[in-house]
């Protein structure tokens, strides 16, 4: 396949990804029909299904790019070389605002995925979240690792309940906060004041 072809194929399909995303925050991904995904993109139905086989696939191809903005800011707070303290907030907060930004990505990310991953013929976008998410985990292992050895996190726990543990706080407390939005204002809550606390109080838990 020569480059031409390779660029207009990949400038197609985000064409498609970006009238899904204007179609999915409209008006939800339930409510969203191919046929609507393919008038707004400008493309045939025919086309359309030349790149996703489901709305489904349109729609993990949308989560796939959400994780890929969050191994983007993994990896920025790694490279920064702070102590583990910073590096798990940023972390945190990186994932909380880019969440609140994305939250039917986000909700995608946490959700179920009811396919079989080894099977050949899963549809390439479950494979490709599943390689992510096993490359986003080494990742966080290593964070890990870093508060091990500044004797913050507790090494009696096995590293992967660890980071099963943190990784399902996380996203409990900002899946809580970005549905009881309105609440946390009853209260006089901050949500970003409010998510900094959860976030602190789940690292001494981790001790």
């Amino acid at each position: 396949m020569n480059t031409r072809t390779q660029r207009t194929i990949a400038f197609n399909r985000q064409n498609i990804l970006d009238a899904a995303d204007k179609l999915f925050c409209k008006n939800g991904v339930e409510k969203t029909t191919m046929e609507q995904l393919a008038s707004e993109a400008g493309y045939s139905k025919p086309t359309l299904y030349g790149y996703f086989k489901d709305k489904d696939e349109v729609y993990f191809a949308l989560v796939l790019e959400f994780m890929e903005k969050i191994v983007v800011k993994v990896d920025k707070a790694i490279e920064e070389k702070n102590d583990f303290n910073n590096t798990f907030t940023k972390i945190c907060q990186d994932t909380f605002r880019l969440a609140t930004r994305y939250p039917l990505y986000f909700e995608g990310l946490i959700g179920t995925i009811n396919v079989n991953i080894k099977a050949d013929d899963t549809p390439q976008i479950y494979k490709d979240i599943y390689r992510l998410g096993e490359i986003l985990n080494g990742k966080l292992l290593i964070i890990l690792e870093q508060g091990i050895s500044e004797g913050i996190i507790n090494v009696t726990i096995d590293k992967s309940a660890i980071l099963l543990f943190v990784w399902s706080s996380v996203a409990g407390i900002i899946r809580m906060i970005n549905h009881k939005k309105e609440y946390l204002k009853m209260l006089q809550l901050n949500e970003k004041d409010f998510s900094a606390f959860c976030f602190e109080r789940l690292l001494r838990a981790c001790r």
